[in-house]
């Protein structure tokens, strides 16, 4: 019981000083509760507080001060007042038990959690951390309020006639009030074609085959929001910005929902103006916004522009804000607000081939507030140095075309021989949709290659130009691209070469890089990862092909069971040679342990080949193994190990691999 004290306080003194100021006393409530009603009857009792005690203003102080008790939770209290005299307003009150929800279930056959009934029955009183779970006080209304709100729920789940109702309250001595519910969830209804009034058949076939994915999907309130806004998305493509939409629901065997259409008018776009740039020059955005000018605004085309800006890295939000301006015209604001462009970073690592990795780079996303990017980076590893600049135009030539122009110089220390490398790139890069990606480039490069181990032979043309052209395609539809679970991967090569100096060579080189990974639907999410992998280059002249052009394989990223680069032909000295043609095939089972830790099992296959003419899938190297993978934010760390199942002569048992990267 609490302990009972006389506690004699003012509620609310009167804003001027009276003598017929009624003063309202409380006894039988413990301090901590006292300030508690004292702060909520406070603003309720303000009228009572300036004026002389009455009857009838205490009996509304009395009703004031129990109708608070009661929410919360104080439902069998009793409040009675006096009047002792001298305007004093004298509460007299019995708190009685404390009744709090308790284990609330329900006697039916439903397949909903017990954790999922307790959530939905308690929401109202727990959201907003009105009360905990709990100490979630019962109200004599409550049950009316918590089985609606599981009967929401399982209407926004789809079941449309689900019925929810009160089997028992028990009340126990401890004051936890037990309630059984009866649920009974019905069958799940579906979307119907929808109707729609106020256009034409020819328009209303056309919307048909937009919101056709979402017919005879669980009539669910998220499918229902996503046919709602396909919709909505539907006119706004076609170009009526300003549409109106009046949408109905029946429930028949499923869900019909009717639109009411009113399209309004299409709108031309009169002007494009720029705000929020306080550096970035007006002009650089007139590329970008040029061709919404004085065509029909469409605002697919309005959300591409700012995506390409917003690509750019030099702002961190851009908006395009269309304004009627007649029947016909609108004009288009375009906001930016600038991000910081410059910054500074560095990073280091480890990896099994590369040894320890120390780089730092410098970046401009709005070099001389042109919207090109600049970028200066510099890398130091066990095995050599390497310094590159770059300077990014990303809408070249008035059309959405990036264009990189890039000048670098290598020195890198291989298994064999020496690299040292200068080299001039420019490259176009258009991406016409999310997933796909175009490069075109052309580089002239200085090559130097020294060896104290190959023969002039094994080594090639150790000083030479080397002048290429290639294209490359990829196609990512991975869900992620640092840490991926599902999707497709692949990435193609046509590459045609020409060198000068020791020798005159040219050769023609292509490459294909594909990887797919699939979630498994387990508890565990458990995935899969396929990668296959195949490239060939061929010379005019084959003996004159320098080291440093040939195709390697093994590795991390090849046949695990060799060291990097170590699958195929050795010289006398036991360096790699590399070859002319290559293929490598990847399978792997990866359990992740928790959110960090994963480990696989992995099954690599593939051959190396000294000579382009003798590709072939017959006879190739194996490796089975076991690695674990810790997920960083900037990739997984990989520790893995191979064992070569048919090893021949010379070869090793197995191999292992790691490389750990951090970025600071």
């Amino acid at each position: 019981m609490l302990k009972i004290t006389t506690i004699a306080v003012t509620i609310l003194a009167s804003i001027l000083s009276t003598s017929h100021a009624a003063e309202v006393q409380v006894r039988g409530l413990d301090e901590e509760l006292r300030q508690t009603m004292a702060a909520l009857i406070k603003p309720r009792l303000e009228f009572i507080g300036k004026r002389p005690a009455t009857e009838w203003r205490a009996d509304d102080a009395a009703f004031f001060l129990h109708e608070l008790l009661i929410k919360k939770g104080y439902s069998e209290s009793v409040v009675n007042w006096e009047l002792p005299g001298n305007d004093v307003i004298l509460l007299r009150v019995d708190l009685g038990i404390r009744y709090v929800l308790g284990k609330i279930s329900s006697v039916s056959n439903d397949p909903l959690s017990e954790k999922l009934i307790d959530e939905y029955f308690c929401e109202i009183l727990t959201e907003g951390k009105l009360f905990r779970r709990k100490s979630a006080p019962y109200l004599e209304d409550y049950p009316t309020k918590g089985t609606a709100n599981i009967a929401n729920y399982l209407k926004s789940q789809g079941y449309w006639d689900a019925q929810v109702s009160v089997i028992s309250i028990r009340k126990k001595t401890n004051g936890k009030v037990d309630i059984q519910l009866n649920i009974q969830r019905g069958n799940i209804h579906t979307i119907l074609p929808p109707r729609f009034k106020g256009i034409t058949t020819a328009q209303t076939a056309a919307i048909q085959q937009k919101v056709k994915p979402f017919i005879g999907k669980p009539a669910t309130s998220e499918h229902i929001s996503s046919l709602n806004n396909a919709v909505h998305q539907h006119y706004r493509d076609q170009g009526y910005q300003f549409a109106k939409l009046g949408v109905s629901s029946k429930n028949t065997t499923g869900i019909e929902i009717t639109f009411d259409v009113d399209t309004g008018n299409l709108y031309r776009v009169r002007n494009v103006t720029v705000s929020g740039n306080e550096k970035t020059r007006n002009s650089r955005f007139n590329r970008y916004v040029d061709p919404l000018e004085g065509v029909t605004y469409l605002e697919s085309d309005a959300n591409e522009v700012a995506k390409k800006l917003l690509l750019t890295g030099a702002f961190k939000s851009v908006r395009m804000i269309p304004t009627r301006v007649n029947s016909e015209q609108l004009d288009l604001t375009l906001e930016v607000d600038e991000a910081k462009p410059r910054f500074v970073r560095a990073y280091g690592g480890v990896a099994s081939f590369d040894g320890l990795v120390l780089g730092a780079s410098y970046t401009n996303q709005n070099f001389l507030n042109k919207l090109q990017n600049f970028s200066a980076r510099t890398e130091v590893s066990s095995r050599g140095l390497l310094g590159e600049l770059s300077l990014t135009e990303p809408y070249f030539a008035g059309v959405p075309v990036s264009q990189t122009t890039k000048i670098y110089a290598i020195q890198r220390r291989f298994d064999g021989y020496k690299k040292s490398q200068t080299g001039l790139e420019a490259s176009f890069t258009w991406k016409p949709t999310d997933s796909l990606t175009s490069r075109l480039y052309a580089s002239l490069d200085y090559v130097t290659l020294d060896s104290s181990t190959l023969t002039p032979e094994e080594l090639g043309p150790n000083d030479y130009l080397n002048t290429r052209v290639g294209f490359e395609q990829t196609l990512d539809m991975r869900n992620n691209v640092v840490l991926p679970t599902n999707g497709f991967h692949a990435r193609g090569l046509l590459e045609y070469g020409a060198i000068n100096g020791d020798a005159s060579n040219s050769y023609f080189r292509t490459d294909l890089k594909a990887s797919y990974r699939r979630q498994l639907k387990t508890k565990n999410t458990s995935r899969i990862a396929l990668r296959f992998n195949a490239g060939a280059i061929y010379p005019s002249d084959s003996s004159d092909l320098p080291i440093d052009l040939r195709l390697f394989s093994g590795g991390a990223n090849s046949v695990r069971s060799f060291g990097e680069r170590e699958l195929g032909p050795l010289s006398a000295s036991r360096d790699p040679l590399g070859g002319e043609a290559y293929w490598n095939a990847s399978a792997e089972y990866i359990y992740p342990f928790n959110d960090l830790f994963s480990g696989l099992v992995f099954y690599d296959t593939g051959s190396l080949f000294s000579d382009a003419g003798d590709f072939t899938f017959k006879n190739p190297s194996r490796s089975l193994g076991i690695g674990l993978h810790l997920d960083l934010p900037v990739g997984p760390a990989r520790f893995e190990y191979g064992f070569n199942l048919n090893q021949k002569s010379g070869e090793p048992s197995g191999a292992f691999h790691f490389s750990i990267g951090a970025q600071f």
